[in-house]
């Protein structure tokens, strides 16, 4: 099980990737703590190349209102539900967890080390298979 970025899908890949109906739609919009405040936008999402599950929201995190020093973060799909008439995605985050998020570099690959961090930091377990 590995992740591939949803520039690397294909259409009808894309049409298919769903969690907790969040689907590559959200890339561009607006996403919000659970109080309101604008972390930044949807930059792209994570999907499992296996099962086209989405499992994290890539966030740039350069329109945050409050201090970040951290270009892109990523949060799972579970914390988070979307507004399309809105264009906004609501996050159960709050800022402090926002900013305690380990970064996100694109040009490494996701390691297990990560996951393990995201969920300290926001107390969920990321996607895994049935089988596990």
């Amino acid at each position: 099980m590995g992740l591939i970025s949803s520039h690397m899908l294909t259409p009808d890949q894309l049409r298919r990737c769903c969690r907790n109906n969040l689907t590559a739609e959200v890339i561009g919009y607006a996403l919000q703590t659970v109080d309101g405040r604008r972390i930044g936008t949807v930059d792209d999402i994570l999907v499992d190349d296996d099962s086209l599950a989405v499992r994290y929201l890539v966030v740039n995190t350069a329109s945050a209102e409050f201090t970040l020093n951290l270009p892109f973060v990523l949060l799972t799909p579970d914390l988070c539900c979307w507004d399309a008439e809105g264009r906004v995605v609501r996050s159960q985050a709050t800022a402090e967890q926002v900013q305690g998020a380990p970064a996100f570099d694109r040009a490494t690959d996701l390691a297990q080390a990560y996951e393990e961090t995201a969920i300290l930091n926001f107390g969920e377990r990321p996607f895994a298979p049935a089988d596990h």
